[in-house]
């Protein structure tokens, strides 16, 4: 990006931000103009005229800052699509919507978590000695915090790969860069976007049984109670897993690099959605060029094996996804940018898509902000929305719901979930600032954190 680009360093940042689910607070200087008050008499002594504003609508330049929380919201509802299996499937037996969201809406997911963290810390104007040190441990913090909660959300047993204790781990890995200029933290991201994959495939290689890595694994594993509660440990978080750190970072240190920046101006907002599209393209071209140049498929083929990939043939790993890493067997596996494979390719690719989101959202926020309410209510109870979404899947298929009145939710449970998730946000929203579980859990993270020397 060029540097008129980070050039601003107005403060402009919400005093509570998108990591609480909330995207649309009010900066400074916020009394009901994007600069504060005017200084003309006339202007001090004028009566305000009170307006009817939902609290997921108050602040300044609102619009833009509910961008965020509208790009959440899409990759909340994404989520959704690929979990519950939303959509439409063609003659070939594909399913377009989903195969355009999977992979893409976590990524956005996980941007938005560092663009939240930034923002928590100052924004474009980052926080500094006591003040930056709150906001690390505020951050740490909701990592413990979240970590439970994503394992027993696993713990449920639903087919769904729950992210929030992988989420919960890059909060605090997130944390240490949190004071760092952002073009440190975006050439971080930049080399684990590319190195991180590579470094993934040969230490899942050495992990292999019989690997110099597989025994020091196992016993890491045997000793991790989260191995024993969920089936899902440290290592799964780190290397192995459906969102492992050495390939997701990526996302959440661009978006705290993004959060940075002066995300009210236009020319930033631009810059994401061309800068975004541009890394997407570039990335899906380069690994469709990559892979018949090269002329891999039929290497891949040959040493197949669908328990490691998760699919019944390469056509359909390539095409839908893979459960969170490529296999070891051919180095090719790094050249696709399927869904959730964790190649560079795929990282580029679904990062670009997630920033391009984010600048558009934040474009066009402040302009359509009563029609996509609901899309941002989703977004700002995200904790909310995604918890509940998991919970009533469990329901659903655990016959909880079987011969009570609420069966009908069970037997339409995708739009059940997706209506469910937009109709309670959206109620929600226009009577409270934080959700049920965003609320809580600001509180105890500020408490704690301010209580730390």
């Amino acid at each position: 990006m060029s540097n008129s680009i980070s050039s601003s360093s107005e403060s402009h940042s919400p005093e509570d931000t998108a990591a609480d689910g909330s995207a649309s607070g009010g900066g400074p200087g916020a009394a009901g103009t994007v600069g504060g008050a005017s200084s003309s008499p006339a202007a001090v002594s004028a009566p305000r005229r009170r307006r009817l504003v939902p609290p997921g609508l108050r602040g300044a330049d609102t619009g833009r800052l509910v961008g965020i929380d509208m790009a959440r919201g899409l990759a909340i509802l994404g989520m959704f699509v690929v979990h519950v299996g939303i959509g439409w499937t063609a003659a070939d037996g594909s399913s377009p919507l989903t195969e355009a969201v999977a992979g893409r809406s976590a990524a956005t997911f996980a941007l938005l978590a560092g663009v939240s963290i930034a923002l928590l810390s100052g924004g474009s104007a980052p926080k500094s000695g006591h003040d930056m040190g709150v906001a690390l441990w505020r951050v740490v913090i909701r990592g413990l915090i979240m970590l439970p909660i994503g394992t027993l959300l696993t713990m449920t047993g639903t087919p769904v790969s729950v992210i929030l204790a992988y989420y919960a781990v890059f909060f605090v890995l997130a944390a240490p860069l949190m004071d760092e200029r952002w073009k440190i933290v975006a050439g971080t991201a930049a080399i684990l976007a590319v190195l991180g994959p590579v470094v993934s495939f040969y230490l899942r290689r050495l992990m292999e049984p019989g690997g110099a890595l597989a025994a020091p694994v196992d016993a890491v594993n045997s000793y991790d109670p989260f191995v024993s509660w969920s089936g899902e440990g440290f290592v799964d978080f780190l290397v192995t897993g459906s969102y492992p750190a050495i390939t997701w970072m990526p996302f959440v240190l661009a978006g705290l690099a993004i959060g940075r920046l002066n995300l009210r101006s236009t020319k930033v907002q631009l810059a994401l959605a061309g800068v975004g599209a541009g890394l997407a393209a570039a990335a899906y071209t380069a690994s469709w060029a990559a892979m018949r140049v090269l002329d891999v498929r039929s290497s891949l083929e040959a040493s197949f094996d669908p328990d490691r990939a998760g699919a019944d043939t390469v056509g359909q790993a390539l095409r839908e996804g893979l459960p969170g890493t490529v296999p070891v067997d051919h180095w090719a596996w790094l050249l696709t940018a399927a869904p959730h494979s964790g190649t560079p390719f795929e990282v580029v690719g679904a990062g670009g898509v997630a920033i391009a989101v984010l600048g558009v959202f934040l474009l066009v926020g402040r302009y359509v902000r009563w029609v996509l309410f609901p899309l941002a209510a989703v977004g700002a109870l995200a904790l909310t929305t995604y918890v509940g979404h998991i919970l009533l899947i469990w329901a659903a298929e655990s016959g909880v719901l079987d011969g009570t009145p609420l069966q009908p939710v069970a037997d339409q449970l995708p739009w059940s979930v997706l209506l469910g998730a937009l109709v309670f946000a959206t109620l929600w929203r226009l009577v409270a600032r934080r959700g049920p579980l965003e609320g809580p859990l600001h509180a105890v993270s500020m408490w704690v954190a301010r209580r730390i020397p």
